[in-house]
């Protein structure tokens, strides 16, 4: 980066040290071509000048391009170390939301959300015979009613069918409510059962 800087004001000086020459120069052939007497030496006198304050514009016009170049060039790099800053923060934002995220699923809270949501889903699906709008707006329902409830003291003591029934009769939902499972009525505060001595 910093040989790119010294290449390009270096490039800079130059130019306009060959602007100025061609300047210099250019002035001498004006003078000369004024000063001719001979219509022949006179043209030869303005078609160099032409060629040399054509050449000294072409360096003025270089030396621009360089420059907005080098502008470009820098915000172009601004951009890219903004959108890397922004991409790592994002990226910070999002690793904290899943971790945020995979705590509250490991909660006595979370589970006991989770299985009343998964006796309740079936129960809703059958009650939106199949239509997707009206069970996306019921599970909405479900999780409001079910993040309410959660605020309550000892929410993840209570048994799953008796949560599970208060919401049903609350969303007033028909139909018969099935727990397939007996661990599924066990709260889920409930430690697991010790496993049998296989020996």
């Amino acid at each position: 980066m910093a040989c790119q800087a010294e290449k390009r004001a270096r490039a800079e000086a130059m130019l306009g040290e060959l602007a100025e020459l061609g300047l210099m120069l250019a002035r001498d052939l004006a003078v000369e071509a004024r000063a001719a007497e001979d219509a022949e030496e006179k043209v030869a006198l303005a078609g160099s000048f032409q060629k040399v304050s054509r050449a000294v514009r072409l360096t003025l016009a270089l030396d621009v391009k360089l420059a907005r170049d080098a502008e470009r060039a820098e915000r172009e790099a601004q951009m890219a170390a903004r959108a890397g800053e922004a991409a790592a923060a994002q990226a910070e934002a999002r690793a904290d939301r899943e971790a945020r995220k995979a705590a509250e699923e490991a909660s006595p809270t979370a589970r006991q959300k989770a299985r009343v949501r998964g006796v309740l889903n079936r129960l809703i699906w059958r009650e939106c015979e199949g239509d997707a709008e009206e069970y996306d707006i019921l599970t909405d329902d479900l999780d409001a009613r079910l993040d309410e409830a959660a605020r309550a003291e000892g929410f993840a003591d209570l048994p799953i069918e008796l949560l599970a029934q208060r919401l049903k009769s609350d969303m007033q939902l028909q139909g018969r409510l099935v727990v397939t499972t007996a661990a599924s009525l066990a709260p889920a505060n409930t430690p697991a059962p010790p496993l049998a001595d296989t020996g």
